[in-house]
């Protein structure tokens, strides 16, 4: 039985949708059809980038992506799950499938996340939420590309949904979402600091914006996910490459951090040539950026035996630097997170790249797909997010955020979930500019993937924590 909600003439537009609250089983005001349509309808206009791009947008990482399971494989830089996700998606023919996969997650996850905090309301409205989305945000610019950075705000919402509104999913759905969360965060490294940053921060606001303590096996539930994704990670090195980690050469990345805030770079003057350290022969020709460092073909990294070998010695100079200047290390750390959490542009990494991509493509796909990626308008270099749509984007974020902060403090006078999702995705925004800019490197596209959040759960956390209080 369903109980019916009291029509107010003076109620907002979503009360005329929400027309019953269901019971705590998953039921939603239409049947399985009119939710259907919807995550398709929904999407489909997440794909609309890659449409008018004539191809799937690529970033440099895509062809390690795209070819590590293809070619039996482990690149040093970056986890394989993905790159499983990907195999049966395109099966060496096309990569439409692949976004396509990718855009029905997303909006799946939108529409759980509506039905978790708008209980009752019509499925359909997933549609226009999308559709405004689609325009105001970055979500599509990543539900659309060949790299699992769109999995980092789904992981957000998801944990969030397991955290303030578990009954309001069957247990067969909270199944699939712990197994989700646990594949997303294995899909790319700085996803597990980033759960096990919101774990313990995720019962404490239930409690204070719900006043309900988070029950043993909810919090089971919570743990889960990364749990998994790191036992998957070790067992998965520890089979292919002998070493028990979840990421083996990821200190490679905090070394070029460390050396370019300048304590490691002051480490290797003091300490070579005594030291033995391969990058003492370099400690005087080091390139300009850490990007360079990492990346360039003649890069020291490069020259001293690779990243592989030059792992070995990383944790020596980064716990040197760190003994040495702590200080100085911390104070590099907040100006890299405080210049992360400002640098969000959508659009960043949207040029040709031919060395990756291109030459993964050639290898292992067929002509016609060949050509489709060698026409496309960023293949041609021609592809850009318009300026005006960059402006809306960082507007719409800034207002979520303002409005996220609005939610926070009303969950302060009344509780509600809302408040809570809106404080959890805050948190996340902290959270991954200090993972993404203070521990790599600060780039627009870490960050812009996390700052479509705030305005998406001002839109559904604002209209339900609305609802609510009139319905009361």
């Amino acid at each position: 039985m369903r109980q019916r909600a009291p029509s107010r003439p003076d109620a907002p537009v979503w009360d005329a949708a929400c027309r019953a609250v269901p019971q705590a089983d998953g039921c939603s005001a239409e049947g399985p059809a009119a939710r259907a349509a919807a995550v398709l309808l929904a999407a489909a206009l997440l794909l609309w980038p890659a449409l008018y791009n004539g191809y799937p947008l690529v970033f440099a990482d895509s062809g390690t992506y795209l070819s590590q399971a293809i070619e039996r494989y482990l690149g040093w830089d970056r986890p394989v799950f993905y790159s499983l996700f990907l195999l049966p998606l395109h099966l060496t023919l096309t990569t439409w499938p692949a976004i396509g996969g990718q855009a029905l997650l997303t909006a799946c996850t939108l529409h759980l996340v509506q039905r978790a905090l708008l209980p009752g309301c019509s499925p359909l409205w997933l549609v226009p939420l999308t559709a405004g989305a689609a325009v105001a945000t970055a979500l599509p610019w990543f539900a659309a590309q060949l790299m699992p950075d769109v999995f980092t705000p789904l992981l957000v919402l998801v944990l969030a949904s397991l955290a303030f509104v578990p009954a309001r999913f069957q247990a067969w759905e909270r199944r699939c979402l712990v197994a989700f969360a646990a594949f997303m965060i294995a899909t790319q490294h700085s996803s597990l600091p980033l759960a096990l940053l919101l774990l313990p921060a995720l019962p404490l606001l239930s409690l204070a914006f719900q006043r309900r303590a988070v029950r043993r096996r909810d919090w089971l539930r919570l743990a889960a996910p990364p749990l998994l994704a790191a036992l998957a990670l070790v067992t998965v090195n520890l089979a292919a490459r002998g070493r028990p980690s979840v990421s083996p050469y990821g200190n490679v990345f905090l070394l070029a951090r460390v050396i370019y805030d300048g304590p490691g770079q002051r480490t290797l003057q003091r300490a070579c040539p005594q030291a033995g350290w391969r990058l003492c022969l370099w400690r005087d020709r080091l390139p300009a950026t850490s990007d360079d460092f990492l990346w360039r073909p003649d890069s020291p990294a490069v020259l001293a035996g690779g990243h592989r070998v030059l792992s070995a010695e990383a944790d020596a100079i980064i716990g040197a630097a760190l003994r040495q200047e702590p200080a100085a290390e911390a104070a590099a750390f907040l100006r890299n997170l405080r210049r992360q959490l400002g640098e969000f542009a959508t659009g960043d990494g949207l040029q040709s790249w031919p060395d990756t991509v291109g030459r993964s493509i050639a290898r292992d796909f067929p002509g016609f797909e060949q050509a489709a990626y060698a026409s496309s308008l960023q293949t041609r270099n021609r592809l850009a997010v318009p300026g005006w749509m960059q402006s809306l984007h960082a507007a719409g974020a800034l207002l979520g955020v303002a409005a996220c902060l609005g939610l926070v403090a009303a969950g302060m006078l009344q509780p509600h979930p809302a408040a809570g999702f809106a404080a959890a995705v805050l948190l996340a925004l902290v959270f991954n500019a200090g993972i993404a800019g203070g521990l790599s490197a600060p780039h627009d596209r870490y960050q812009s993937r996390v700052m479509l959040l705030p305005p998406l759960v001002a839109v559904l956390g604002g209209a339900a924590m609305l609802r609510d209080r009139r319905l009361a």
